[in-house]
Protein backbone atom coordinates (compact mmCIF):
# COMPACT_ATOMS: atom_id res chain seq x y z
CA UNK A 1 0.00 0.00 0.00
CA UNK A 2 2.79 2.41 0.94
CA UNK A 3 4.58 1.73 -2.34
CA UNK A 4 1.38 2.44 -4.28
CA UNK A 5 0.86 5.75 -2.45
CA UNK A 6 4.51 6.66 -3.01
CA UNK A 7 4.20 5.87 -6.74
CA UNK A 8 1.08 8.03 -7.02
CA UNK A 9 2.79 10.87 -5.14
CA UNK A 10 5.83 10.73 -7.44
CA UNK A 11 3.61 10.59 -10.52
CA UNK A 12 1.50 13.55 -9.40
CA UNK A 13 4.62 15.50 -8.49
CA UNK A 14 6.08 14.86 -11.95
CA UNK A 15 2.85 16.09 -13.53
CA UNK A 16 2.94 19.24 -11.41
CA UNK A 17 6.56 19.95 -12.32
CA UNK A 18 5.73 19.85 -16.03
CA UNK A 19 2.20 21.27 -15.82
CA UNK A 20 3.52 24.62 -17.01
CA UNK A 21 6.33 23.98 -19.50
CA UNK A 22 8.41 26.92 -20.63
CA UNK A 23 7.81 27.91 -24.24
CA UNK A 24 10.46 29.44 -26.53
CA UNK A 25 9.00 30.13 -29.97
CA UNK A 26 11.70 31.15 -32.45
CA UNK A 27 10.36 32.71 -35.66
CA UNK A 28 12.71 33.54 -38.54
CA UNK A 29 11.57 36.13 -41.07
CA UNK A 30 11.39 35.02 -44.73
CA UNK A 31 13.37 31.81 -44.18
CA UNK A 32 12.50 29.29 -46.89
CA UNK A 33 11.64 25.60 -46.69
CA UNK A 34 14.98 24.78 -48.31
CA UNK A 35 17.23 27.05 -46.24
CA UNK A 36 18.21 24.63 -43.45
CA UNK A 37 20.48 21.63 -43.65
CA UNK A 38 17.82 19.37 -42.13
CA UNK A 39 15.48 20.39 -44.96
CA UNK A 40 18.02 19.71 -47.67
CA UNK A 41 20.12 22.85 -47.96
CA UNK A 42 23.65 22.20 -49.23
CA UNK A 43 24.56 25.90 -49.14
CA UNK A 44 23.79 26.95 -45.57
CA UNK A 45 25.50 25.32 -42.59
CA UNK A 46 22.99 24.99 -39.74
CA UNK A 47 24.40 22.38 -37.32
CA UNK A 48 22.57 23.63 -34.22
CA UNK A 49 19.15 23.66 -35.85
CA UNK A 50 19.90 20.34 -37.54
CA UNK A 51 20.77 18.84 -34.15
CA UNK A 52 17.56 20.28 -32.73
CA UNK A 53 15.66 18.54 -35.55
CA UNK A 54 17.53 15.29 -34.99
CA UNK A 55 16.54 15.30 -31.32
CA UNK A 56 13.05 16.68 -31.84
CA UNK A 57 10.17 16.47 -34.28
CA UNK A 58 10.57 17.90 -37.76
CA UNK A 59 7.36 18.69 -39.62
CA UNK A 60 7.24 18.54 -43.41
CA UNK A 61 3.73 19.95 -44.03
CA UNK A 62 3.64 22.98 -41.71
CA UNK A 63 2.10 26.15 -43.18
CA UNK A 64 1.89 29.83 -42.37
CA UNK A 65 0.37 32.76 -44.24
CA UNK A 66 2.28 33.98 -47.28
CA UNK A 67 3.07 37.40 -45.79
CA UNK A 68 4.58 38.79 -42.56
CA UNK A 69 1.71 40.45 -40.68
CA UNK A 70 -1.04 37.91 -41.49
CA UNK A 71 1.26 35.08 -40.43
CA UNK A 72 1.86 36.72 -37.05
CA UNK A 73 -1.83 37.48 -36.58
CA UNK A 74 -2.74 33.82 -37.13
CA UNK A 75 -0.05 32.66 -34.72
CA UNK A 76 -1.00 35.08 -31.94
CA UNK A 77 -4.78 34.64 -32.18
CA UNK A 78 -5.37 31.10 -33.42
CA UNK A 79 -7.65 32.59 -36.06
CA UNK A 80 -7.29 32.43 -39.82
CA UNK A 81 -4.97 35.24 -40.88
CA UNK A 82 -7.55 36.79 -43.18
CA UNK A 83 -10.41 37.16 -40.76
CA UNK A 84 -11.70 40.72 -41.29
CA UNK A 85 -10.10 43.30 -39.04
CA UNK A 86 -7.09 41.26 -37.93
CA UNK A 87 -4.50 42.96 -40.14
CA UNK A 88 -4.27 45.98 -42.40
CA UNK A 89 -4.97 49.64 -41.99
CA UNK A 90 -7.38 50.39 -39.21
CA UNK A 91 -7.42 46.78 -38.03
CA UNK A 92 -8.90 46.61 -34.54
CA UNK A 93 -9.57 42.92 -34.01
CA UNK A 94 -6.09 42.21 -32.63
CA UNK A 95 -6.91 44.47 -29.69
CA UNK A 96 -10.10 42.49 -29.10
CA UNK A 97 -8.62 38.99 -29.28
CA UNK A 98 -6.94 37.10 -26.45
CA UNK A 99 -3.43 36.42 -27.75
CA UNK A 100 -1.23 33.47 -26.82
CA UNK A 101 0.72 35.80 -24.55
CA UNK A 102 -2.45 36.93 -22.74
CA UNK A 103 -3.61 33.34 -22.35
CA UNK A 104 -0.28 32.26 -20.86
CA UNK A 105 0.07 35.35 -18.68
CA UNK A 106 -3.26 34.51 -17.09
CA UNK A 107 -1.82 31.06 -16.37
CA UNK A 108 1.08 32.65 -14.45
CA UNK A 109 3.71 32.86 -17.17
CA UNK A 110 6.36 35.55 -17.47
CA UNK A 111 6.09 36.71 -21.08
CA UNK A 112 8.52 38.40 -23.45
CA UNK A 113 8.47 39.45 -27.07
CA UNK A 114 12.01 39.76 -28.36
CA UNK A 115 12.02 40.98 -31.94
CA UNK A 116 9.53 42.03 -34.57
CA UNK A 117 5.87 42.69 -33.71
CA UNK A 118 4.16 43.91 -36.93
CA UNK A 119 0.62 43.83 -35.51
CA UNK A 120 0.09 47.52 -34.83
CA UNK A 121 1.16 50.11 -32.31
CA UNK A 122 -2.18 51.80 -31.74
CA UNK A 123 -4.44 51.73 -28.71
CA UNK A 124 -4.72 48.17 -27.49
CA UNK A 125 -2.41 46.67 -30.12
CA UNK A 126 0.98 47.44 -28.55
CA UNK A 127 2.74 44.25 -27.35
CA UNK A 128 2.51 45.39 -23.73
CA UNK A 129 -1.26 45.67 -24.20
CA UNK A 130 -1.38 42.17 -25.68
CA UNK A 131 -0.02 40.10 -22.82
CA UNK A 132 3.73 40.70 -22.99
CA UNK A 133 5.53 41.79 -19.83
CA UNK A 134 8.58 42.84 -21.81
CA UNK A 135 9.33 43.88 -25.38
CA UNK A 136 12.70 44.40 -27.01
CA UNK A 137 12.47 44.71 -30.78
CA UNK A 138 11.06 46.50 -33.80
CA UNK A 139 7.53 47.56 -34.63
CA UNK A 140 7.73 46.00 -38.08
CA UNK A 141 10.08 44.85 -40.82
CA UNK A 142 13.69 46.00 -40.91
CA UNK A 143 13.30 47.60 -44.36
CA UNK A 144 10.73 50.18 -43.23
CA UNK A 145 13.16 52.95 -42.34
CA UNK A 146 15.49 53.21 -45.31
CA UNK A 147 15.82 53.42 -49.10
CA UNK A 148 13.15 52.18 -51.48
CA UNK A 149 12.74 48.43 -50.94
CA UNK A 150 14.06 47.17 -54.26
CA UNK A 151 16.89 45.00 -55.48
CA UNK A 152 19.16 47.96 -56.21
CA UNK A 153 18.87 49.25 -52.64
CA UNK A 154 19.53 45.87 -51.09
CA UNK A 155 22.53 45.41 -53.36
CA UNK A 156 24.17 48.83 -53.13
CA UNK A 157 22.93 50.80 -50.11
CA UNK A 158 25.21 50.73 -47.04
CA UNK A 159 24.00 49.32 -43.74
CA UNK A 160 23.73 52.79 -42.19
CA UNK A 161 21.12 53.76 -44.82
CA UNK A 162 18.53 51.82 -42.78
CA UNK A 163 17.57 53.47 -39.53
CA UNK A 164 15.19 50.92 -38.05
CA UNK A 165 14.51 51.94 -34.44
CA UNK A 166 14.78 49.54 -31.54
CA UNK A 167 11.89 49.71 -29.09
CA UNK A 168 12.27 48.65 -25.46
CA UNK A 169 8.83 48.38 -23.91
CA UNK A 170 7.39 51.79 -24.86
CA UNK A 171 10.64 53.66 -25.36
CA UNK A 172 12.22 54.33 -28.75
CA UNK A 173 15.95 53.75 -28.36
CA UNK A 174 16.83 55.02 -31.83
CA UNK A 175 18.26 53.16 -34.84
CA UNK A 176 19.84 49.75 -34.40
CA UNK A 177 22.45 48.58 -36.93
CA UNK A 178 21.00 45.80 -39.05
CA UNK A 179 23.94 43.52 -38.35
CA UNK A 180 23.32 43.72 -34.59
CA UNK A 181 19.70 42.56 -34.45
CA UNK A 182 20.38 38.82 -34.22
CA UNK A 183 23.13 39.18 -31.63
CA UNK A 184 21.16 41.57 -29.45
CA UNK A 185 18.02 39.43 -29.57
CA UNK A 186 20.04 36.38 -28.62
CA UNK A 187 21.58 38.09 -25.58
CA UNK A 188 18.17 39.33 -24.45
CA UNK A 189 16.66 35.87 -24.84
CA UNK A 190 19.44 34.19 -22.88
CA UNK A 191 19.16 36.83 -20.16
CA UNK A 192 15.39 36.32 -19.88
CA UNK A 193 15.84 32.54 -19.66
CA UNK A 194 18.34 32.85 -16.83
CA UNK A 195 16.30 35.43 -14.92
CA UNK A 196 13.07 33.41 -15.15
CA UNK A 197 14.37 29.83 -14.95
CA UNK A 198 12.53 29.24 -11.69
CA UNK A 199 9.09 30.20 -13.01
CA UNK A 200 7.18 29.33 -16.19
CA UNK A 201 8.00 31.65 -19.08
CA UNK A 202 6.98 32.28 -22.67
CA UNK A 203 9.49 33.85 -25.05
CA UNK A 204 8.38 34.80 -28.54
CA UNK A 205 11.66 35.44 -30.37
CA UNK A 206 10.73 36.99 -33.70
CA UNK A 207 13.94 37.59 -35.64
CA UNK A 208 14.23 40.35 -38.23
CA UNK A 209 16.55 38.22 -40.36
CA UNK A 210 16.78 36.97 -43.05
CA UNK A 211 14.26 39.56 -44.29
CA UNK A 212 15.93 42.07 -46.62
CA UNK A 213 18.11 44.03 -46.16
CA UNK A 214 20.39 41.25 -44.92
CA UNK A 215 23.50 42.08 -42.89
CA UNK A 216 25.54 39.72 -40.73
CA UNK A 217 27.70 40.72 -37.79
CA UNK A 218 31.49 40.87 -38.16
CA UNK A 219 31.84 37.40 -36.62
CA UNK A 220 29.78 35.81 -39.41
CA UNK A 221 30.41 38.14 -42.34
CA UNK A 222 31.91 36.30 -45.29
CA UNK A 223 32.00 32.97 -43.44
CA UNK A 224 29.42 30.98 -45.42
CA UNK A 225 29.53 29.62 -48.96
CA UNK A 226 26.19 31.27 -49.74
CA UNK A 227 27.10 34.95 -49.61
CA UNK A 228 25.57 37.37 -47.15
CA UNK A 229 22.30 35.44 -47.04
CA UNK A 230 24.16 32.33 -45.91
CA UNK A 231 26.11 34.39 -43.37
CA UNK A 232 22.85 35.63 -41.86
CA UNK A 233 21.30 32.13 -41.76
CA UNK A 234 24.39 30.76 -40.06
CA UNK A 235 24.18 33.53 -37.47
CA UNK A 236 20.56 32.54 -36.82
CA UNK A 237 21.80 28.98 -36.34
CA UNK A 238 24.40 30.22 -33.84
CA UNK A 239 21.65 32.13 -32.03
CA UNK A 240 19.52 28.99 -31.75
CA UNK A 241 22.52 27.10 -30.41
CA UNK A 242 23.12 29.74 -27.73
CA UNK A 243 19.48 29.55 -26.64
CA UNK A 244 19.52 25.75 -26.45
CA UNK A 245 22.75 25.95 -24.48
CA UNK A 246 21.18 28.38 -22.01
CA UNK A 247 18.27 26.00 -21.53
CA UNK A 248 20.71 23.16 -20.84
CA UNK A 249 22.88 25.22 -18.48
CA UNK A 250 19.88 26.33 -16.43
CA UNK A 251 18.80 22.68 -16.18
CA UNK A 252 15.31 23.29 -17.54
CA UNK A 253 15.53 21.20 -20.73
CA UNK A 254 12.99 18.66 -19.51
CA UNK A 255 10.37 21.36 -19.00
CA UNK A 256 11.06 23.61 -21.97
CA UNK A 257 9.50 23.37 -25.42
CA UNK A 258 11.61 25.09 -28.07
CA UNK A 259 10.15 25.70 -31.53
CA UNK A 260 12.00 26.92 -34.62
CA UNK A 261 10.05 27.97 -37.71
CA UNK A 262 9.49 30.79 -40.22
CA UNK A 263 6.71 33.30 -40.86
CA UNK A 264 6.44 32.56 -44.60
CA UNK A 265 8.45 31.41 -47.58
CA UNK A 266 11.59 33.03 -49.01
CA UNK A 267 11.66 36.23 -51.04
CA UNK A 268 13.54 34.66 -53.92
CA UNK A 269 12.84 37.56 -56.27
CA UNK A 270 15.66 39.39 -54.48
CA UNK A 271 18.13 36.81 -55.82
CA UNK A 272 21.24 36.48 -53.63
CA UNK A 273 19.43 38.29 -50.79
CA UNK A 274 16.58 35.79 -50.71
CA UNK A 275 16.49 32.15 -49.71
CA UNK A 276 15.29 28.90 -51.21
CA UNK A 277 11.98 27.07 -51.16
CA UNK A 278 13.81 23.83 -51.93
CA UNK A 279 11.55 21.47 -53.93
CA UNK A 280 8.55 23.77 -53.58
CA UNK A 281 7.14 26.10 -56.22
CA UNK A 282 6.70 29.80 -55.52
CA UNK A 283 7.95 32.28 -52.95
CA UNK A 284 6.77 34.71 -50.30
CA UNK A 285 3.51 36.46 -51.29
CA UNK A 286 2.37 33.52 -53.41
CA UNK A 287 -0.03 30.76 -52.45
CA UNK A 288 2.08 28.12 -54.12
CA UNK A 289 3.58 25.76 -51.54
CA UNK A 290 6.84 27.74 -51.55
CA UNK A 291 5.01 30.80 -50.29
CA UNK A 292 3.55 29.33 -47.14
CA UNK A 293 4.98 25.87 -46.41
CA UNK A 294 7.80 26.49 -43.96
CA UNK A 295 10.32 24.57 -41.84
CA UNK A 296 9.06 23.74 -38.35
CA UNK A 297 10.94 21.92 -35.59
CA UNK A 298 9.60 21.19 -32.09
CA UNK A 299 12.07 20.12 -29.40
CA UNK A 300 11.28 19.10 -25.81
CA UNK A 301 13.76 16.82 -24.10
CA UNK A 302 12.16 13.67 -22.73
CA UNK A 303 8.70 14.62 -24.00
CA UNK A 304 8.88 14.78 -27.79
CA UNK A 305 10.40 11.70 -29.39
CA UNK A 306 12.73 12.35 -32.33
CA UNK A 307 11.05 11.89 -35.67
CA UNK A 308 9.59 13.33 -38.84
CA UNK A 309 5.87 14.04 -39.06
CA UNK A 310 3.95 14.75 -42.28
CA UNK A 311 0.67 15.84 -40.71
CA UNK A 312 -0.97 18.95 -42.22
CA UNK A 313 -0.56 21.92 -39.85
CA UNK A 314 -1.16 25.66 -40.05
CA UNK A 315 0.59 28.02 -37.63
CA UNK A 316 -2.76 29.08 -36.16
CA UNK A 317 -2.82 25.55 -34.67
CA UNK A 318 -0.04 26.53 -32.27
CA UNK A 319 -2.55 28.39 -30.07
CA UNK A 320 -4.74 25.39 -29.17
CA UNK A 321 -1.66 23.21 -28.86
CA UNK A 322 0.03 25.45 -26.32
CA UNK A 323 -3.25 25.71 -24.42
CA UNK A 324 -3.28 21.93 -24.03
CA UNK A 325 0.40 21.63 -23.15
CA UNK A 326 0.20 24.36 -20.50
CA UNK A 327 -3.21 23.54 -19.08
CA UNK A 328 -4.57 26.88 -20.25
CA UNK A 329 -8.19 27.52 -21.10
CA UNK A 330 -9.21 28.68 -24.58
CA UNK A 331 -12.07 31.04 -23.91
CA UNK A 332 -15.29 30.90 -25.89
CA UNK A 333 -14.99 32.57 -29.27
CA UNK A 334 -11.19 32.60 -29.24
CA UNK A 335 -8.79 30.65 -31.49
CA UNK A 336 -11.71 29.47 -33.61
CA UNK A 337 -9.49 28.12 -36.39
CA UNK A 338 -6.90 26.40 -34.20
CA UNK A 339 -6.44 22.61 -34.16
CA UNK A 340 -4.66 20.98 -31.22
CA UNK A 341 -1.58 19.07 -32.45
CA UNK A 342 -0.31 18.01 -29.02
CA UNK A 343 -1.03 14.39 -29.99
CA UNK A 344 1.31 14.75 -32.96
CA UNK A 345 4.01 16.18 -30.72
CA UNK A 346 3.76 13.85 -27.74
CA UNK A 347 2.52 10.66 -29.39
CA UNK A 348 3.53 10.99 -33.03
CA UNK A 349 -0.09 10.96 -34.18
CA UNK A 350 -1.48 12.63 -37.27
CA UNK A 351 -3.36 15.86 -36.66
CA UNK A 352 -7.04 16.57 -37.27
CA UNK A 353 -6.66 19.33 -39.87
CA UNK A 354 -7.84 18.47 -43.36
CA UNK A 355 -8.89 21.78 -44.94
CA UNK A 356 -7.47 25.27 -45.33
CA UNK A 357 -8.10 28.29 -47.55
CA UNK A 358 -5.08 30.26 -48.79
CA UNK A 359 -5.01 34.03 -49.26
CA UNK A 360 -2.71 36.75 -50.45
CA UNK A 361 -4.79 39.93 -50.30
CA UNK A 362 -7.63 37.81 -51.72
CA UNK A 363 -8.77 34.17 -51.52
CA UNK A 364 -6.64 32.28 -54.04
CA UNK A 365 -6.42 28.56 -53.26
CA UNK A 366 -7.95 25.84 -51.14
CA UNK A 367 -6.80 22.50 -49.80
CA UNK A 368 -8.70 19.41 -48.74
CA UNK A 369 -6.56 16.42 -47.78
CA UNK A 370 -3.88 15.72 -50.35
CA UNK A 371 -5.41 17.97 -53.02
CA UNK A 372 -4.97 21.71 -53.49
CA UNK A 373 -6.94 23.80 -55.98
CA UNK A 374 -5.78 27.19 -57.30
CA UNK A 375 -8.27 29.77 -58.57
CA UNK A 376 -5.68 32.56 -58.70
CA UNK A 377 -1.88 32.43 -58.71
CA UNK A 378 0.98 34.88 -58.75
CA UNK A 379 4.69 34.31 -59.21
CA UNK A 380 5.94 37.19 -57.04
CA UNK A 381 4.81 40.31 -55.20
CA UNK A 382 6.17 42.93 -57.55
CA UNK A 383 8.96 43.75 -59.95
CA UNK A 384 12.09 43.65 -57.75
CA UNK A 385 13.77 46.43 -59.73
CA UNK A 386 10.95 48.98 -60.04
CA UNK A 387 8.71 47.96 -57.16
CA UNK A 388 5.67 47.92 -59.44
CA UNK A 389 3.03 45.50 -58.18
CA UNK A 390 2.08 42.52 -60.29
CA UNK A 391 -1.52 41.26 -60.37
CA UNK A 392 -2.68 37.75 -59.66
CA UNK A 393 -3.64 35.55 -62.60
CA UNK A 394 -7.11 34.01 -62.66
CA UNK A 395 -7.52 30.36 -63.66
CA UNK A 396 -10.75 29.19 -65.26
CA UNK A 397 -10.90 26.25 -65.03
CA UNK A 398 -8.88 26.16 -61.79
CA UNK A 399 -5.64 24.23 -61.34
CA UNK A 400 -5.59 21.07 -59.21
CA UNK A 401 -2.56 19.37 -57.69
CA UNK A 402 -1.97 16.38 -55.45
CA UNK A 403 0.50 18.03 -53.07
CA UNK A 404 1.31 14.76 -51.33
CA UNK A 405 2.57 13.12 -54.51
CA UNK A 406 3.54 16.32 -56.33
CA UNK A 407 4.94 18.76 -53.77
CA UNK A 408 6.38 20.95 -56.53
CA UNK A 409 2.88 21.49 -57.97
CA UNK A 410 4.11 20.70 -61.45
CA UNK A 411 1.33 18.42 -62.75
CA UNK A 412 -2.16 19.90 -63.07
CA UNK A 413 -4.59 16.99 -62.64
CA UNK A 414 -7.85 18.96 -62.85
CA UNK A 415 -8.96 17.15 -66.02
CA UNK A 416 -8.56 13.79 -64.28
CA UNK A 417 -10.82 14.70 -61.33
CA UNK A 418 -13.75 16.84 -62.60
CA UNK A 419 -16.03 15.84 -59.70
CA UNK A 420 -13.35 16.74 -57.16
CA UNK A 421 -12.83 20.13 -58.84
CA UNK A 422 -16.57 20.79 -58.64
CA UNK A 423 -16.76 19.77 -54.97
CA UNK A 424 -13.68 21.72 -53.92
CA UNK A 425 -14.92 24.80 -55.78
CA UNK A 426 -18.09 24.73 -53.66
CA UNK A 427 -16.03 24.22 -50.51
CA UNK A 428 -13.80 27.16 -51.48
CA UNK A 429 -16.84 29.44 -51.83
CA UNK A 430 -18.21 28.26 -48.47
CA UNK A 431 -14.84 28.85 -46.79
CA UNK A 432 -14.68 32.39 -48.18
CA UNK A 433 -18.09 33.15 -46.69
CA UNK A 434 -17.12 31.64 -43.33
CA UNK A 435 -13.94 33.72 -43.14
CA UNK A 436 -15.83 36.91 -43.88
CA UNK A 437 -18.53 36.24 -41.31
CA UNK A 438 -16.23 34.98 -38.56
CA UNK A 439 -17.87 31.57 -38.70
CA UNK A 440 -15.86 28.50 -37.74
CA UNK A 441 -14.24 26.89 -40.76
Amino acid sequence: MKSTVLFLFISLTALQVHAKPNIIYILADDLGYGDLGCYGSELNSTPNIDRMAENGMRFTDFHAASWCAPSRAALMTGCHANRPGLVGRGAKKIAERITIAEMLKERGYATALIGKWHLGMGKGTHPLDQGFDYWYGTKGSNDWNGPRPNYGSFKDAPEKAWKTPLIVNRENKGPCPQSEFTGRYTMETVRFIKEHKDEPFFIYLAHNMPHVPVFASAKFRGKSKNGVFGDVVEELDWSTGEILKAVEETEISDKTLVVFTSDNGPWTMFKEFGGSAGPLRGEKSTTWEGGERVPAIFHWKGKIKPGINSTFIVNSDVYATLATLTGSAVKAGEAIDSHDISGALLEGKMGSRVKHIFYHHQPMAYRNGDFKIHFFTRERTRDPETGKGEPARKHDPPLLFNVKEDVSESKNVASEYPELVERMTKEFEAAKAAIKNWDKL
